[in-house]
Order: structure tokens, then C-alpha cells, then sequence
């Protein structure tokens, strides 16, 4: 009889095991569609994000027709806690964008997070809270078939980067040098970057920052870091993907540091082709731009 129960659970694990091995991701999730106006509907929606028990960390609008707040908790910062690079995924994003007289209120699924940004923590407590706070209607954004093993060793193609090969935009003599480097960046006036929120991670010195992209002027650099101009070709069909946005830079110890482009925005719009109106190449410059800026951001700021 022992030994036939031991078999039984061995067969019911391997199931459970292999099942979860087979779930897909999305990297979206609509929260609502309502008739509310965009104003009207932000604040409905900060209310409830902070009687459900998050914070806001920042908000701000990438799009005329779209806001995008950021907020965390103690449970979403316990659990960057407990990952290396854990800060990427200390902040969560939610957009408000207005079409055609409704408001969509949609935000990053934070399993697909979790998995891409190799997060050791479990998010489905992060999911469920947000699901109790502002709905969960469906997931979206990935035709492909995104496990979490697919997910935790993405990258676009080959010869493209991993979640584990950084910008590496500077090393500093403390953790707080650095820190004050990108704040005095990200505070000068007149350039296409502005602060959106910061988050420091528990028990470690870790702290990551949010970062907004408006071009200020016609400059083709400053044009190819813009969040409308890049959002115009990639986010162009079904529900809106704004919550993309902001970038993130993290400062781990004394370095600063930040995703490539070319890592972030393919895992987050991961059935984009490499050619044609929608495809990557639209943005060839973007990349490159993007590791300038932020690379003068930091410089800027020392």
C-alpha cells in the first residue's frame, strides 16, 4: 500500500511538472474597457491600485492619448529582492489609453516578467492581487508560444542579446555616487530623458530607475529614442501596448546598468518580424541610440 501511494504521488507530480513546463505566456493583460475619459479614468484606476495595497512609484505620459503609472508594494520589492538583478522587476506598469471614446486600462503580466527577467521569486501572488484590483479580461501581445523556458533563455536571433548581457554604463566608487550620477542626469534640462519613478530594493544596494523618451527636438538621435516614434511601429494593431515604456536603469552596487533594446523590446513584442512596415529594422537606429543616451545620461551626471 506505501509503496503504491509513493507511485501514485510520483505520477501526479510528473503531471503537475509537465503541465506547468507547457504553459504559455503573454506579455499583456487587458484589465478593462470602459467609457470613462482619460483623466477620469486614471484616477479611478491610481485609487484602486492603492486601496488594493500598491504604491505609486511614478506616472507619466509617453502618448497624448495614454498615461502610464508605475507601482510597487513590499511583496513585489521582496521579491526583486531575492534576485540578482531583481530590480528590473520591482515596479509594476499600468497604462490608461483612450481610443475612440474608450479607455483600455491594461499592464504587464507579471508570470511573463517573472520568467524573461529571471526573477527566483514567485509573481502569481503580484498577478492574483492585481487580477482582485483592476480585472483580468484576457492576455495578449504573443502568438508564439512563450514558456517559461523559452522565456528564461529568450533572445530575438542569433548573435542577439540575453537578459544576462547588460549596457553597462558605468561604474562608480559607491553605490551612492552612482545613484547620484543618474539622478544629476536624468535632472538636466532640455534632453529627451526625465525621471518617472525610482525604487529601492530591500536589504541590498540595489535601486532601479524609470525612464521617460521624448524627443525635444528633430535631432534623428533623440527622434529614434522616442517612445511615440517607436510605439508607432510596434504597437499597431489589437490592445494598446504602451505600458512598455518606461525604460529602466538599475543600479546594482556601483555600476549602472539597463537592458538592451534589443533584448527588452523583443521579449515584450516578441511576434514582431524583422522586416517590413512593423518589422525591427524600422528602428535599426533605435538600439544604438538608446545605449547612447543613457550612456550620456550617466556620463552627464558624474
Amino acid at each position: 500500500m506505501h509503496t503504491k501511494l509513493i507511485t501514485l504521488f510520483s505520477v501526479l507530480f510528473l503531471i503537475s511538472t509537465t503541465a506547468l513546463a507547457d504553459t504559455t505566456y503573454q506579455p499583456f493583460i487587458l484589465a478593462s474597457v470602459n467609457d470613462s475619459e482619460l483623466a477620469e479614468q486614471t484616477e479611478a484606476t491610481i485609487s484602486a491600485l492603492q486601496k488594493g495595497g500598491f504604491t505609486l512609484a511614478g506616472q507619466y505620459s509617453p502618448l497624448d492619448n495614454a498615461i502610464v503609472l508605475v507601482v510597487t508594494s513590499p511583496n513585489l520589492k521582496s521579491i526583486a529582492a531575492l534576485s540578482d538583478k531583481g530590480g528590473y522587476g520591482a515596479g509594476q506598469r499600468v497604462s490608461i489609453t483612450e481610443r475612440e471614446g474608450k479607455t483600455e486600462v491594461a499592464y504587464i503580466n507579471p508570470l511573463y516578467i517573472q520568467h524573461a527577467y529571471r526573477l527566483e521569486g514567485d509573481m502569481q501572488s503580484v498577478l492574483d492581487q492585481l487580477s482582485a484590483v483592476l480585472g483580468n479580461v484576457e492576455t495578449f501581445g504573443a502568438d508564439k508560444e512563450m514558456t517559461a523556458k523559452k522565456l528564461g533563455k529568450y533572445h530575438y536571433k542569433p548573435m542577439m542579446p540575453y537578459f544576462d548581457d547588460p549596457m553597462e554604463l558605468g561604474t562608480f566608487d559607491s553605490h551612492e555616487a552612482a545613484i547620484t550620477a543618474v539622478e544629476s542626469g536624468l535632472a538636466k534640462e532640455g534632453d529627451p530623458l526625465t525621471l518617472v519613478y525610482r525604487i529601492d530594493i530591500p536589504g541590498k544596494n540595489q535601486t532601479v530607475f524609470g525612464v521617460g523618451m521624448k524627443a525635444t527636438t528633430d535631432a534623428d538621435e533623440e527622434v529614434d529614442i522616442d517612445e511615440s516614434h517607436q510605439l508607432s511601429i510596434v504597437d499597431f494593431e489589437g490592445y494598446s501596448k504602451v505600458a512598455y515604456f518606461p525604460y529602466e536603469i538599475l543600479v546594482d552596487e556601483a555600476a549602472v546598468e539597463a537592458l538592451p533594446m534589443k533584448f527588452r523590446m523583443a521579449v515584450h513584442f516578441p511576434d514582431l518580424p524583422m522586416m517590413g512596415k512593423h518589422g525591427f529594422t524600422k528602428l535599426m537606429s533605435s538600439p544604438g541610440a538608446t545605449e547612447d543616451a543613457l550612456e550620456e545620461l550617466v556620463k552627464s551626471g558624474n
